[in-house]
């Protein structure tokens, strides 16, 4: 079977989840492609499949409706191109006779035109699904209509959704082509040691969203880390470790290179991250408490949200010598109201379940 997947290109999550489902596949001898755009094509460019990087327009709503204007002046200067772009793409997949049995997509809307181009099956396989069904208006601020609008301006029909997500929603909210489903978690977490005695140490991970990073410095947050002398912080970023920042008392920074991310992952205590749902779900799969500072969107302040209200961590929009001082003490409560949860969604084997159901399209 030819399978096309589509992966949004906004941080690295929706590409390392759908790497996962792409193996997979193409280990059972299917013909993978992949469409996506920014960190996307950085992330596949290794990975040996034939990927395609497309232009996807920034769209923005207003009372319900798509925001004409502001769309227009976000995207003026890049449309036509990037449409003549997309159009070209279309049209070599046609000459190499490439046309997908399936359409996959992670959050990513030119696969899903390429679908109803050739009046194929599209599967949403994605995170952000769950929050058209959602009963949640608003969290600090921060609307879930704008995303349900997107959502259904990018996806008006599909024929199956798959939602991973490590929080429960009531099946009573779903309809029946939708389905919660545990995380994908990569292969090389899945099959590393995972000791029960944690070192000292924790690890610290600050993504952006598109460009707009957390609101402190990273010295004023190290200065803080320097306080904690008990404890080893291990940060991960390219960017400030290729400005000469690699070590400064307990504080130790690394490039993002995954090997070693996971092998420091594992061995943490804890994890100070931005509120991203993939290292989230890595996390609470290692039993590991979080200290979240969620980013100006409405999915990572919901994340917060619930590691709050459940006492797996904490959530704040800073990191504080006080609310460092109260996490770090209560590390091993948080750990154990991670194993006792009743709210996360039950282990599973998300990617055999999924790619045994993408196979039943032939």
């Amino acid at each position: 079977m030819k399978f096309l997947i589509g992966v949004c290109g906004i941080g690295k999550g929706h590409s390392i989840r759908e790497y996962e489902i792409a193996k997979e596949l193409q280990n059972r001898g299917h013909d993978v492609k992949i469409l996506t755009y920014g960190e996307g094509v950085d992330f596949f460019k290794n990975t040996g499949f034939e990927t395609y990087n497309v232009y996807v327009p920034m769209i923005m709503f207003k009372t319900g409706k798509p925001n004409w204007k502001d769309i227009i002046k976000r995207n003026f200067f890049k449309f036509l191109p990037g449409t003549i772009k997309n159009i070209e793409i279309y049209r070599k997949l046609k000459k190499n006779a490439f046309v997908p049995d399936v359409c996959i997509s992670d959050y990513e809307p030119v696969v899903a035109r390429i679908a109803y181009k050739f009046h194929k099956p599209l599967i949403n396989i994605d995170q952000h699904s769950k929050f058209i069904y959602m009963d949640e208006k608003s969290i600090d601020g921060f609307s879930c209509e704008e995303e349900k609008n997107r959502l259904m301006f990018f996806f008006p029909r599909c024929q199956q959704k798959y939602v991973v997500s490590f929080y429960k929603i009531s099946d009573k909210l779903l309809p029946n082509n939708v389905e919660i489903l545990y995380p994908i978690i990569r292969g090389d977490l899945l099959n590393i040691n995972i000791p029960e005695i944690k070192e000292r140490k924790v690890l610290v991970y600050f993504s952006k969203y598109i460009d707009i990073p957390i609101k402190q410095k990273i010295d004023e947050v190290i200065k803080i880390f320097n306080k904690y002398t008990d404890f080893k912080f291990v940060i991960f970023s390219t960017e400030y470790y290729n400005t000469n920042l690699k070590e400064k008392g307990n504080v130790i920074i690394k490039p993002n290179e995954r090997e070693s991310f996971v092998k420091e992952l594992v061995e943490s205590c804890c994890v100070i991250t931005t509120a991203g749902h993939t290292l989230i779900s890595e996390a609470l799969f290692c039993k590991i408490p979080l200290f979240l500072i969620p980013l100006s969107t409405f999915d990572q302040h919901y994340c917060g949200k619930f590691v709050l209200e459940n006492n797996l961590g904490i959530s704040s929009d800073m990191i504080t010598e006080n609310n460092l001082s109260v996490f770090l003490k209560n590390i091993e409560n948080y750990k154990e109201n991670i194993k006792s949860c009743n709210n996360l969604v039950k282990t599973m084997d998300t990617i055999k379940y999924i790619v045994d159901n993408l196979e039943k399209y032939k």
